[in-house]
């Protein structure tokens, strides 16, 4: 007859440190897939729009999972964002019209710095404000140029609503990159976690 003893105080411990290996390399791949996602984000943000400065790519951040909290994130800071994922009618929060640059920026990539924000203009002599020749109804603010002012530029469209086109795609990146990374960066993350238990 053979007998069988199992120290059940040792098979707990074991389990229980398998356990916490197992949350941390959780952990640690979730972080490192939220990572992955918010890299990829960033770095499709050229493709979709026109980048003048770092400011919308700074403000897309991740939150980092914890061994007591299994739950990562990739988040953007700014709200107008919002309708670039969902589309949408975008109107002044302030009840008057929206100015929409069209003269305003030398080049596409330019910054439109406050000196020129349609009120500053205004304030100079060679702007106004008129109605288009084609639709009377919408007005916008122009620039005299040429000799004596014979030429006028467009700077500014007015307009009640813009209507905005989904086009960020945050959702199906960060969804495509998890699908894609998170099993590796688990398989990673526990073979490290495994090896460096005590």
């Amino acid at each position: 007859m053979i007998t069988v003893e199992a120290d059940d105080r040792k098979a707990r411990a074991i389990a229980n440190d398998l356990e916490k290996q197992v949350r941390f390399a959780a952990a640690v791949a979730l972080t490192r897939t939220a990572k992955n996602a918010q890299d990829e984000v960033r770095r499709r943000l050229p493709e979709r729009f026109t980048i003048r400065t770092g400011w919308v790519g700074k403000g897309i951040r991740i939150k980092p999972a914890r061994k007591n909290d299994l739950e990562a994130s990739v988040r953007v800071l700014d709200d107008f964002m919002a309708l670039q994922e969902t589309g949408g009618l975008r109107r002044s929060r302030s009840g008057e019209a929206l100015a929409v640059p069209v003269g305003a920026r030398p080049t596409p990539r330019s910054v439109t710095r406050p000196a020129k924000f349609p009120g500053r203009l205004l304030e100079k002599p060679n702007h106004f404000i008129a109605p288009l020749k084609d639709d009377p109804q919408a007005h916008a603010v122009w620039r005299r140029a040429g000799r004596k002012g014979s030429k006028r530029k467009l700077m500014y469209l007015f307009a009640d609503r813009v209507e905005i086109k989904p086009r960020f795609g945050f959702m199906d990146t960060v969804r495509e990159v998890v699908e894609a990374r998170f099993q590796e960066n688990f398989n990673d993350a526990l073979r490290e976690a495994l090896s460096t238990a005590r």
